[in-house]
């Protein structure tokens, strides 16, 4: 069967990545890990209606249907599992948080006013942190292969990045799920770099994280298990309608 003119083969994990990444919430324009803190431990049933009121009040915020804080109200609902799933998948996709594992050093003399701060790192929270890392980048790799498979044919980009979004959705309880799943207690853990927008470590497990410019990639064995277009080492690749009608006769 011949293909439409206006098809053209593009990664799936790009247009994955940016529809998962769309349906994180933002509040004030930005990413706020309190809050979503929060909201997740309501969704995994770590906390109640009457907590999620109580930290609104505490914090001065005030939950509208139409505004930021419209998850924290209500029973449960789907959209909220989303909103946590799709908060935890964008984290590892977007640049390290050092803050989680490093503490500023208490200096014995004072330091030249020019000179930065100093830090340390603690290395308790650096393995939870690293654990953390890990088993999203898994989690990722596990749902966002499975949602490249299950993409009809002949979709536009936005029509791809809306299913997705319904898909992911869908899929969240899913989602959740596995990122218990992976998260390893006893893992150990070699940070091999932290510096110049790059960091990169390796675990007891095999598998190689590393963030830099070009995002997320995770190795294993050689093997790209997430990132550089590949998924578990697979090249999924969407048919897109990429040109309107207009392009097919002009190449008839």
């Amino acid at each position: 069967m011949k293909k439409a003119k206006n098809i053209l083969p593009i990664p799936a994990l790009p247009i994955i990545q940016s529809a998962v990444m769309s349906l994180a919430p933002t509040f004030g324009g930005g990413r706020h890990d309190g809050h979503m803190n929060v909201l997740c431990a309501y969704v995994r049933g770590e906390k109640t209606e009457a907590d999620l009121a109580s930290y609104l009040k505490d914090n001065k915020l005030e939950a509208t249907k139409d505004n930021d804080f419209a998850l924290f109200l209500g029973e449960k609902r789907a959209e909220q599992s989303t909103a946590c799933a799709a908060y935890i998948a964008s984290s590892v996709l977007i640049a390290p948080n050092l803050g989680e594992f490093l503490e500023p050093v208490k200096e014995a003399k004072p330091k030249a006013k020019d000179a930065g701060p100093e830090f340390s790192i603690n290395q308790e929270k650096l393995t939870v942190s690293l654990t953390t890392k890990l088993a999203i980048a898994l989690a990722n790799s596990d749902l966002f292969a499975l949602i490249a498979g299950s993409l009809p044919e002949g979709l536009t980009v936005e029509g791809y990045r809306a299913e997705v979004c319904r898909l992911f959705g869908v899929l969240a309880p899913v989602y959740l799920e596995r990122v218990q799943i992976h998260y390893q207690n006893g893992l150990q853990f070699n940070l091999l770099q932290m510096q110049n927008n790059q960091f990169t470590f390796n675990s007891s497990t095999g598998y190689l994280f590393h963030y830099d410019v070009q995002g997320l990639s995770l190795q294993l064995g050689g093997i790209n298990w997430y990132g550089r277009g590949q998924i578990m080492g697979q090249d999924y690749v969407l048919n897109v309608d990429y040109f309107s009608d207009k392009v097919v006769e002009l190449l008839k």
